[in-house]
């Protein structure tokens, strides 16, 4: 049965399903430091109030799984995203809809612009990393409906 989700998670709903994951990994001057590759899943949780994204990379030879809620109102405004990876605590974000098909995701010192096109089946994202009072691009990346 297909899992209807509430109402204040409907704009999340062009990121539901699976995706191809390619990109690359940027030094301090935007020059390829590595590329990546890989899977995204986004799929609604029972009830549809949360969100599972589920990633499978490989960045420069190295395997990066990441698994992550996204759902529940964040005191800013948007959603509460919390990230599970290798680290000994979970990471705690904020997702926010900035523009019809552009997200923005912010916390723990990283931001991430993902723009989707919905009815072209792909996304884009680009991270940044917060150096003193400047954002640099760490990551840009493609995602390809599968």
């Amino acid at each position: 049965m297909p899992v209807i989700p509430t109402q204040h998670l409907e704009p999340l709903t062009p990121l539901i399903g699976h995706w191809r994951t390619s990109g690359a990994v940027l030094d301090g001057h935007g020059n390829t430091e590595a590329h990546l590759a890989g899977t995204d899943a986004y799929d609604w949780l029972p009830g549809g109030h949360w969100i599972a994204h589920d990633v499978d990379v490989t960045m420069g030879g190295e395997r990066v799984l990441v698994h992550e809620l996204i759902g529940g109102v964040h005191p800013a405004g948007g959603w509460q995203m919390h990230a599970f990876d290798a680290a000994a605590s979970p990471g705690v974000m904020r997702l926010s809809l900035e523009e019809p098909g552009l997200l923005l995701l912010r916390g723990g010192g990283v931001r991430s612009w993902l723009r989707i096109r919905a009815g072209e089946g792909k996304m884009t994202a680009l991270w940044e990393r917060e150096v003193g009072d400047s954002w640099l691009t760490w990551m840009e990346m493609r995602f390809e409906r599968t």
